[in-house]
């Protein structure tokens, strides 16, 4: 082949390249693109490079002063610290406000105490939070080790006391559980209280849509209603209020993402753009045409960029952000990205 042929070709695909990620691409050349990255790992390798420099040099928003003012504001509100309009309480506990503010690139888990008081006796509580894109890995005052998911939070009392260790968890958590029959270990969420003594299990309650993956020993998940034994490898789903045990399944599938990755296989489009919202902060508008479409991958740390070039490159879609989405308010406003046929 002609060398100098070749050379053109990759300054033209150079050059679609940087269409691509400045949002300027057609439809022709985002398929064109697709077509030269499946040609070989080596321009795949290519491809994510110079994403990678890109990003780099183009960053999504800067944080500016109001954005760690509001990211402080919106922290201590989430956790119940501060009440909307109240100032007082916010100097005590300015000093992990800003530790959360100064960490938003990437936001780490923060540890808050605060403490209540029931009759003569004050109970002191602790919650970590973990933001959009973070995970957090914490031991509990029973020995107890729990990974907390991105977007979530879990309360407990710092001691732990009484006949039963209870946590009440919004999000997602990984729970490896310290045996201890006489005092049960209980995981309160919206809609469902998942009961263990000593075992290892997964529980995704971001929303109504609650499920629990049991990995090893035995828990008992119970809402108003109904209570269910869960065995290993079994996978239990409520959705919109009825319950689905999948057994023997992959606990990998549900549980990897403590190791930083997402497994997905054969599902449809929309459900794993509902998990992706969970984890990142943003929103997507899918055009009802792409209903059917189902993907397979795994993600291994992938950007949320990488990710929407993933579904452009193993399927006839376009992602395109909403350039407005982040110019009001970065910090808290989810991105929203528009998923169309190609």
């Amino acid at each position: 082949m002609d060398m100098n042929h070749m050379d053109n070709d990759n300054m033209n695909m150079d050059i679609i390249i940087a269409r691509y990620f400045g949002g300027d691409a057609t439809p022709d050349e985002i398929d064109r693109l697709r077509k030269w990255i499946e040609l070989s790992s080596e321009n795949k390798k290519l491809f994510f490079e110079q994403q990678d420099i890109w990003e780099a040099l183009n960053p999504s928003f800067e944080v500016t002063d109001s954005d760690i003012e509001k990211a402080e504001r919106k922290l201590l509100i989430r956790t119940g610290i501060m009440p909307r309009g109240f100032g007082m309480m916010r100097k005590l506990f300015v000093f992990w406000s800003r530790v959360a503010a100064v960490a938003i690139l990437p936001l780490l888990a923060v540890t808050i105490y605060f403490f209540h008081r029931t009759g003569n006796t004050v109970h002191q509580e602790v919650t970590l939070s973990t933001d959009y894109g973070c995970t957090s890995k914490a031991s509990l005052p029973d020995g107890s080790v729990v990974w907390l998911n991105a977007n979530s939070a879990l309360v407990y009392s710092q001691d732990m006391g009484g006949d039963s260790r209870d946590v009440n968890l919004h999000g997602e958590a990984y729970f490896d559980v310290h045996a201890d029959a006489s005092h049960p270990f209980n995981v309160h969420t919206a809609n469902m209280t998942v009961t263990a003594i000593g075992t290892e299990f997964n529980v995704n309650a971001y929303d109504r849509n609650t499920s629990v993956t049991l990995v090893e020993g035995k828990v008992v998940a119970a809402d108003a209603e109904n209570s269910v034994s869960l065995q290993p490898g079994e996978h239990l789903t409520i959705r919109d209020g009825k319950s689905v045990i999948c057994k023997d399944v992959d606990p990998d599938r549900y549980c990897a993402w403590r190791n930083g990755i997402l497994i997905f296989e054969d599902e449809p489009i929309h459900d794993i753009c509902r998990r992706l919202q969970q984890i990142y902060n943003v929103e997507f508008d899918i055009d009802p045409a792409l209903t059917g479409y189902t993907f397979r991958f795994i993600l291994k740390g992938e950007s949320l960029t990488e990710i929407m070039s993933l579904f452009q490159l193993t399927a006839p879609v376009v992602c395109i952000t909403d350039s407005d989405s982040h110019t009001s308010d970065s910090i808290s406003s989810p991105q929203i990205i528009h998923i169309t046929p190609l």
